[in-house]
């Protein structure tokens, strides 16, 4: 009998694994270095988050006050808003919600004009001033994303 058990519980761990493991999911950011992702970027900034607005079940509009321009000047100017759209949840590789400090980010723009990140677009902001510093600000290439959930 108590073999019987478990065999039971095996079969249900076996085949209850998928389920559990699709909530599971997470994002995993490819590693990348500074300089080529401020080449590849449409947009470089140093900014601090100022509102949220969630934009439906997938999508948030992310508004940031621009502090530092370091790819993009002719788009955005210090002290201006922009708004960056991204995935709604950290998991999905959307920005994070809460942010007390400013943040470095790279910039796409979308076919839509859309300025878009996510959390793989991050960077401290002393170190984006270092990769601007080793000339990364010179192709016109764009963004690809770094990020798969």
């Amino acid at each position: 009998m108590r073999g019987r058990r478990l065999s039971v519980a095996a079969v249900v761990v076996v085949l209850g694994a998928p389920v559990f493991a699709t909530g599971a999911q997470a994002c995993s950011c490819a590693p990348q270095v500074p300089v080529e992702a401020l080449r590849r970027s449409d947009a470089a900034i140093v900014a601090r988050l100022v509102e949220v607005v969630p934009r439906g079940n997938m999508r948030t509009d992310y508004r940031y006050r621009v502090r530092r321009v370091y790819r993009g000047a002719r788009m955005l100017g210090r002290g201006e808003m922009v708004s960056v759209r991204s995935a709604r949840r950290t998991a999905a590789c959307g920005l994070p919600r809460r942010q007390a400090r400013p943040i470095g980010l790279f910039l796409s723009r979308d076919p839509r004009g859309h300025w878009t990140a996510g959390i793989c677009s991050m960077i401290a902001p002393r170190r984006l001033e270092q990769a601007a510093k080793q000339g990364g600000g010179r192709s016109r290439l764009p963004v690809r994303a770094s990020c798969t959930s």
